[in-house]
């Protein structure tokens, strides 16, 4: 268990104090502030910007007057009155645009001519226009005010979103369905970043140590076993340690900035704590199972290579079967009833990133979920088990032939030492 422990503690320090590793724990962190730092400007740009400087040209003074009044989008020039003079404006670039706007029995008609510089602004100026329609329509039939209010009131339909469990219909609040797709979308993301990050991390520790003979010494000491998973124990330290900044970086920052109006706004409506929670149930589940049997998987490819120049090769195959399962993820996303999502959601190389997505979409029942993750997590310790046999078996084959090559006289040493300990039964 010491050796365990020392092989543990040199791959985890050898790894935090890296330059690469430092690159990668802040890369996101400074995507995350740059795209933060854009929205808040954009958001305080659009406060801070000045209203449209239009002009309206209309015989009807009470048009005139009604759209004069002080709106946060535009700005009428009272002093531009004429088509003429509005050109002649738009030309100097003193306005944005004008509208032409004539009123008959009743039907109001307007003309905007702009340079493409009011269309924000247009939706207001057509809904403060269809409303007064509606007065001059009201007035001719002899409405009050009352009245035309009651016709124009809005129905409000009052959702309520439920779920089917044990044939009965059990209602859940508005924010259980951004919960569950704010977490799939984040555990499918999640898990493949850290998947090629850390695959390449444990392929290369296993193919470095292959490539310059150390792992001879290495095996003089201690096992193949403490070895195998001192070299998981170690990576997946390195990985809790990315998570565990990550959710100091995440929260401070939180507490620091969550009374600004910015983030307010962009969280309105939002439970947090209601998120969190969401995160903290099935989906951190599949988010641990599957970043960890995939780095199983790659301490074995990597222990297939004789040098780092065959690391990549070593991994390609993870890399495909991660890229398959987040876009058959996607897929179960936007069609999560169909066929091929649903069988992907049951195979547990793919389930961390197909099911999620099937929860989210709420077209999986209870036990349909827990099948998954017991079957998930079976899957893992089987592939941990069979890693680790192989890799007893390949972790000193050196062949200059690649990877397909290690692998089958990897095979031939894992019947030969078989037959050996058959032989010494018998005997």
């Amino acid at each position: 268990m010491d050796k365990f422990w020392v092989i543990t503690k040199e791959v985890y320090k050898k790894n935090v104090k890296s330059i690469g590793f430092l690159i990668m724990v802040l890369a996101p962190v400074l995507v995350a502030v740059v795209g933060i730092a854009v929205g808040y400007f954009i958001s305080e740009d659009q406060k801070n910007a000045e209203p449209a400087p239009i002009a309206i040209i209309s015989e009807s003074s009470t048009i005139q007057e009604m759209l004069s009044q002080e709106n946060e989008m535009y700005d009428v020039q009272g002093d531009i009155v004429t088509e003429n003079a509005a050109e002649e404006a738009l030309l100097d670039e003193s306005i944005d645009g004008y509208l032409i706007i004539s009123e008959n029995a009743g039907v109001i008609k307007a003309e905007a001519v702009h340079t493409d510089s009011l269309t924000n602004v247009l939706p207001v100026l057509n809904e403060q226009l269809s409303n007064y329609q509606t007065l001059l329509r009201a007035r001719e039939l002899n409405l009050s005010q009352e009245q035309v209010m009651s016709l124009s009131e809005p129905v409000m339909i009052e959702e309520s979103i439920v779920n089917i469990e044990d044939g009965n219909l059990n209602e859940e609040e508005n924010t259980d369905t951004f919960v569950q797709e704010f977490g799939a979308y984040f555990v499918s993301i999640a898990i493949f970043g850290f998947i090629m990050s850390y695959a390449s991390i444990i392929a290369e520790e296993v193919a470095s140590e292959k490539g310059t003979r150390i792992m001879e010494i290495i095996l003089s000491s201690a096992t193949a076993t403490n070895h195998f998973f001192g070299k998981l124990a170690g990576v997946m330290l390195v990985l809790m340690t990315q998570i565990t900044f990550y959710l100091i970086i995440g929260g401070a920052a939180y507490f620091i900035a969550k009374d600004m109006s910015f983030l307010q706004e962009l969280t309105a409506g939002i439970d947090i704590w209601s998120v969190i929670q969401g995160l903290m149930g099935y989906t951190i589940v599949f988010f641990i199972t599957g970043v960890l049997m995939y780095i199983i998987l790659a301490a074995f490819l990597g222990s297939l290579a004789s040098k780092m120049e065959d690391v990549n090769k070593a991994v390609t195959p993870i890399v495909f079967l991660a890229l398959i399962g987040f876009y058959v993820g996607m897929f179960a996303f936007a069609a999560p009833e169909n066929i091929v999502p649903v069988i992907f959601s049951y195979i547990p190389i793919f389930t961390p990133f197909v099911m999620p997505f099937r929860i989210a979409s709420e077209t999986v029942d209870t036990l349909g979920i827990w099948l998954s993750i017991f079957g998930t997590i079976a899957f893992t310790a089987l592939l941990t088990y069979l890693s680790l046999i192989f890799y007893r078996a390949n972790v000193l084959i050196y062949s200059d032939g690649g990877i397909i090559k290690s692998m089958k006289r990897s095979w031939g040493v894992l019947k030969s030492n078989r037959n050996a300990k058959k032989m010494n039964v018998n005997e």
